[in-house]
C-alpha cells in the first residue's frame, strides 16, 4: 500500500462523519454558485437594461448583440449541437430564476429577489457549519487515533529503542508529526470538496455563458498545475528537514529541563541558552526555507489565474462595447464574476497537493514507529504462570547491545526458591544487564533463561512480570500523589494496605509530616523528595505488590549513611521469605546473601558466600579491601 493510501486510510473508520461533511460542502458550493448566477438576473431588474419577464415592455431602447451569420460548415455536426445544447441550458436556467422571481413591477421582483437571496444564504451558510463541524470531528479523531497508536507502539517497544533516540525526538512524533498531518487532511478533505465543487459550478458558467471565451482561460492550467506539483515536489524535502529540526528542539527542551539540578550546579544556564538558541535558529533557518518555497506558490497562481482573467475581459469586453459579443449585459456581468469567484478556490486546490506532501513526510515519521520491530512480544504459545516455586535458571546466556560487544558472555547460574544471590562486580562489568534479561526486558542473541524449567520466552510478559518487583538505584516516580505512587498498577486497593506498605518501607513517618500526607504531590520524576524518601516509596511500591522475585539493582549506592539504613531495612524486610537478586556496590549490604556472583566482563570470575570469596585470593578480595581498607 502506498503511504498516501495508507495515511488516508485511517478515514475509514470516520466516513459517515466524511459523508456528511462531504455532502454538507457540495451543497453549500451549489447554494454559492446560485448566488453567482443571481448577479445577472438582479443587474437587468435593478437598472432595467433587457426586458426582464414578468414586467410590462420598457420604453428604453437596447441595444442587443448583432446576430452573425453562421458558416454552415460550423453549424453542422458536433459543433452545432454542443453549442445549441449549452444555449437551451442557459435559457431554461435563466428561466428557472426568471419565474421565482418575476413580478408585475421592478420593486416587486427586487423584494422577490431579496427574499431568494436571503434564503440561498442562509441554506448555504447552515451547511457551512455542518461541514466545518464534522469535518473538525473526523480531524481530530485522526489526530486522537494517531496518537493513542504512537502511544500504544512505545510502550511495546523493547528498552533498546528508546536508548538509541532522544526523548525530544520520541515526543516530537506524538506532538509535532501529528499536527503536521492533521493540517495535512484539513487541507486535502475541508476543503477539496467545496472548493472542487465550486470549481465545477463555476466553471459550468463559463461554459454556459460562452465556452469560446473559457477555452481560451484553459490554456494557462497546464503551467499552473505544472509550477504546484514541482513545488510540492521541493516542499516534502524541506517538511521532512523541518520537523527533524523541531524534534531537536524539543529534545534540547526535554534534556534541559530535567536535568535543570545538573544545569545549575555547573552554571552552565549560559551553555544551554546557546544550543537552545542554535536549535531554534536551525529550525527557523529550516521554516524559512519551507515557508519561501511555500508562499511562492501562491502569488504566482494568484498572477497567472488574473492574467488568465485580464485576457478574457479584454477579449469579451472589446467585443460587448463593439457589439460583437454574444453576451448581453447581465451575462456579462455573471461571467466576470463567476470567473474571479474561481480564483480563490483554484488557488485554495493548488495548495493541496503541496500541503499533502508536507503531511506525507510527517506520515513517512510516524510510520515509521508504528512499524518499528517489537523485539520483545508475547509468543503465541505463551503461557500464563501464578507461582515461582522451584529455580531460576541462567544457561549460557550472551547479550550484545550492538550486536557485536558482548556485555553478557555466556553465563550459567542458578537462583533457588527463596534464595538471595548477590552480584557485585566492576561498573559496565554486565551486572544491571544480567538482571533486565529476567523480565524480558532485552532477550539474549544466544542461551535461555528460564523459570520452574520453562524458558522465560514461552511465558506471558504480564505474568512473569508479575512475579517480580523491581527496585532500581534511579527511582521513577510519576507526578501524582504519594498514595497513587505506591498504589501505582494496583486500582482499588485501601488506603490501609498502602499505610501497611509504607511502614514496613519505613516511609510512614515522613509521609505524615508531609503537608498532605499520603494525598501529597511528589513532583516531576519525585523530585519533592530525597534520594532516600523516593527509594522508600519504590520499596513500599514493590511491597504492596507482594511479589515472589525481587530484583535490586544498586538500590542503596545513591544514599547517604542515614538514609541507607533506613532503606537497607526496609529491604531486609521486603526480602524475607523471597526470592531475590541483588547487584550491590556496597559489599557491606550483601554480607547475609547466600550466595554472591562476582562478574568481570560479562562473565562469572568467582562464585561463593561473603567469607569463603573474602578468605579467597580474588576479584571480590581487592573489591573488599577498597572498600575497608579504613577499616
Amino acid at each position: 500500500m502506498s503511504l498516501l493510501a495508507r495515511t488516508f486510510s485511517i478515514l475509514r473508520f470516520y466516513w459517515k462523519q466524511l459523508l456528511t461533511a462531504s455532502a454538507s460542502a457540495a451543497i453549500y458550493a451549489v447554494f454559492s454558485g446560485m448566488l453567482i448566477w443571481m448577479a445577472g438576473p438582479l443587474l437587468m431588474t435593478l437598472f432595467q437594461v433587457e426586458q426582464v419577464p414578468g414586467l410590462p415592455q420598457s420604453s428604453v431602447e437596447i441595444h442587443r448583440p448583432l446576430e452573425v451569420a453562421a458558416d454552415s460548415s460550423v453549424t453542422e455536426g458536433f459543433v452545432a449541437g454542443v453549442t445549441s445544447s449549452i444555449e437551451n441550458l442557459k435559457a431554461t436556467m435563466k428561466s428557472w430564476v426568471n419565474d421565482i422571481v418575476g413580478a408585475e413591477n421592478r420593486r416587486d421582483t427586487l423584494f422577490r429577489f431579496c427574499w431568494l437571496i436571503l434564503f440561498v444564504a442562509l441554506v448555504k451558510n447552515f451547511f457551512l457549519y455542518l461541514q466545518g463541524f464534522f469535518m473538525a470531528y473526523v480531524q481530530q479523531s485522526v489526530v486522537r487515533f494517531f496518537r493513542e497508536r504512537l502511544f500504544a507502539k512505545y510502550q511495546r517497544l523493547s528498552l533498546d529503542y528508546f536508548h538509541r533516540r532522544r526523548t525530544g525526538q520520541i515526543l516530537s512524533r506524538v506532538t509535532n508529526d501529528v499536527l503536521v498531518l492533521n493540517e495535512s487532511i484539513d487541507i486535502g478533505f475541508n476543503y477539496l470538496v467545496t472548493d472542487s465543487i465550486s470549481v465545477v459550478v463555476f466553471f459550468s458558467f463559463l461554459v454556459i455563458l460562452s465556452w469560446k471565451l473559457t477555452l481560451i482561460s484553459l490554456f494557462i492550467l497546464p503551467v499552473v498545475f505544472g509550477f504546484v506539483w514541482f513545488i510540492g515536489k521541493k516542499l516534502r524535502k524541506y517538511s521532512e528537514r523541518t520537523q527533524e529540526r523541531m524534534a531537536d528542539v524539543n529534545s534540547v527542551l526535554e534534556e534541559s529541563i530535567n536535568n535543570i539540578r545538573i544545569v545549575k550546579a555547573f552554571s552552565m544556564e549560559n551553555f544551554e541558552i546557546k544550543k537552545f538558541f542554535a536549535a531554534t535558529l536551525n529550525y527557523f533557518r529550516s521554516l524559512l526555507r519551507m515557508t519561501r518555497i511555500r508562499h511562492l506558490a501562491s502569488p504566482i497562481n494568484d498572477t497567472l489565474a488574473t492574467l488568465a482573467g485580464i485576457v478574457i475581459l479584454l477579449y469579451a469586453g472589446t467585443r460587448i462595447i463593439s457589439g460583437g459579443g454574444e453576451l448581453d449585459a447581465g451575462d456579462f456581468m455573471t461571467y466576470v464574476i463567476a470567473m474571479f469567484s474561481m480564483i480563490k478556490p483554484v488557488k485554495s486546490l493548488s495548495q493541496i497537493h503541496i500541503r499533502i506532501q508536507e503531511g506525507l513526510a510527517a506520515a513517512e515519521r510516524i510510520f515509521s514507529v508504528i512499524d518499528a520491530e517489537e523485539k520483545v512480544t508475547n509468543l503465541p504459545q505463551a503461557r500464563e504462570i501464578a507461582h515461582f516455586r522451584q529455580a531460576i535458571t541462567y544457561e549460557n546466556v550472551s547479550f550484545s547491545y550492538n550486536g557485536s560487544d558482548k556485555v553478557v558472555d555466556g553465563v550459567s547460574f542458578e537462583v533457588r526458591v527463596g534464595e538471595v544471590v548477590a552480584l557485585v562486580g566492576p561498573s559496565g562489568g554486565g551486572k544491571s544487564t544480567l538482571l533486565d534479561l529476567l523480565p524480558r526486558f532485552y532477550d539474549p542473541q544466544q542461551g535461555s533463561i528460564s523459570i520452574d524449567g520453562i524458558n522465560i520466552r514461552n511465558l506471558k510478559l504480564e505474568s512473569l512480570r508479575g512475579l517480580m518487583g523491581i527496585v532500581t538505584q534511579e527511582t521513577f516516580l510519576f507526578n501524582d500523589s504519594v498514595r497513587n505512587n505506591i498504589a501505582y498498577g494496583q486500582n482499588g486497593i485501601g488506603l490501609e494496605n498502602v499505610i501497611e506498605a509504607a511502614r514496613m518501607a519505613n516511609a510512614h513517618s515522613f509521609i505524615e509530616k508531609m503537608e498532605d500526607g499520603y494525598d501529597t504531590l511528589v513532583g516531576n520524576r519525585g523530585v519533592r523528595l530525597s534520594g532516600g524518601q523516593r527509594q522508600r516509596l519504590a520499596i513500599a511500591r514493590a511491597l504492596l505488590k507482594n511479589p515472589q522475585i525481587l530484583i535490586f539493582d544498586e538500590a542503596t549506592s545513591a544514599l547517604d549513611t542515614e538514609s541507607e539504613v533506613l532503606v537497607q531495612d526496609a529491604i531486609n524486610r521486603l526480602m524475607v521469605g523471597r526470592t531475590a537478586l541483588v547487584v550491590a556496590h556496597r559489599l557491606s549490604t550483601i554480607k547475609n546473601a547466600d550466595r554472591i556472583l562476582v562478574i568481570d566482563r560479562g562473565r562469572i570470575v568467582q562464585c561463593g558466600t561473603h567469607d569463603e570469596l573474602v578468605e579467597k585470593e580474588g576479584l571480590y578480595r581487592r573489591l573488599h579491601q577498597m572498600q575497608f581498607r579504613d577499616q
